[in-house]
């Protein structure tokens, strides 16, 4: 699903000044039909559409479809039988498609008919200025509606995703937020002392320890458990606190543990003591 979505999203091309190619099949004239009666060309618009809605299982979320412009001074008999849509051998269904619409009628006739794909969804937009090497916060973000289809860096469909990293380059009030733009904010050093935290249960089990890497919020590192001298693996969630990813059965403590209530993080540091 994602690779058709980031497909969606490529720049949008300049397809309402696209040539519309029509094949009359032989013996019929759009000039000489031979009568007034006219196909309707919502009703071509509506075949190439819904085709490509049908063969994408329905409009994605936030994908509207839309068929291009068709001439108005376009004229084809209109058909006695249903139009059928198609798409040539080998083609691939993109951002912008085109479409082929067959007449199979006593006059029958085929058009071709670009259809175009965009997506709109909700991202994480700066709600102020952003200076290069600040942390992006809660109150410096909004979520709005925009118009992704051009989006090729990607982009955050929540803040709570954005929050803690460093921001990269400067950001105006008002754009749209991508991955490229922040880096993880690293709030645990290499050689920093840390307190790894192990749940059990309704206990909260607190040791001391080391941590071997950097790390930001949410980002699993190698630390040592200073009581064992064990290296084991731990997800940051403050920059203090590790908690240590133990499975079951697995001993960890072979020092004294610190048994506590469980209780929220404290940002306060045994380092700044």
């Amino acid at each position: 699903m994602f690779d058709f979505v980031r497909k969606l999203t490529h720049r949008r091309a300049g397809w309402y000044g696209a040539v519309i190619s029509v094949t009359l099949l032989p013996g019929i004239s759009a000039q000489a039909a031979g009568d007034d009666a006219w196909q309707d060309l919502e009703e071509i618009k509506s075949a190439a559409s819904d085709y490509l809605s049908d063969r994408l299982g329905g409009t994605l979320d936030g994908t509207s479809i839309e068929a291009g412009f068709l001439d108005p001074r376009l004229r084809l008999p209109d058909c006695s039988s249903p139009l059928s849509a198609f798409l040539t051998a080998g083609a691939d269904i993109d951002r912008v498609t085109t479409v082929g619409v067959r007449c199979s009628g006593d006059r029958a006739w085929k058009v071709y008919v670009p259809v175009s794909m965009a997506t709109t969804a909700t991202v994480a937009v700066a709600s102020r200025h952003l200076p290069k090497g600040s942390v992006v916060t809660a109150d410096s973000l909004r979520l709005e509606r925009r118009d992704v289809t051009r989006s090729r860096r990607g982009y955050y469909s929540s803040i709570e995703a954005a929050l803690g990293q460093r921001v990269l380059q400067t950001v105006l009030k008002g754009r749209m937020l991508s991955p490229d733009l922040l880096e993880a904010n690293r709030v645990i050093r290499r050689g920093q002392s840390v307190t790894l935290v192990v749940m059990q249960g309704t206990l909260r089990l607190n040791m001391a320890g080391k941590a071997l890497i950097d790390g930001a919020i949410g980002q699993r590192i190698s630390v040592e458990n200073l009581s064992s001298g064990r290296t084991v693996e731990g997800i940051v969630r403050s920059p203090e606190h590790v908690e240590v990813l133990v499975a079951k059965n697995q001993a960890f403590f072979s020092g004294k543990a610190k048994a506590l209530r469980p209780r929220a993080d404290t940002r306060l540091s045994n380092n700044d003591r």
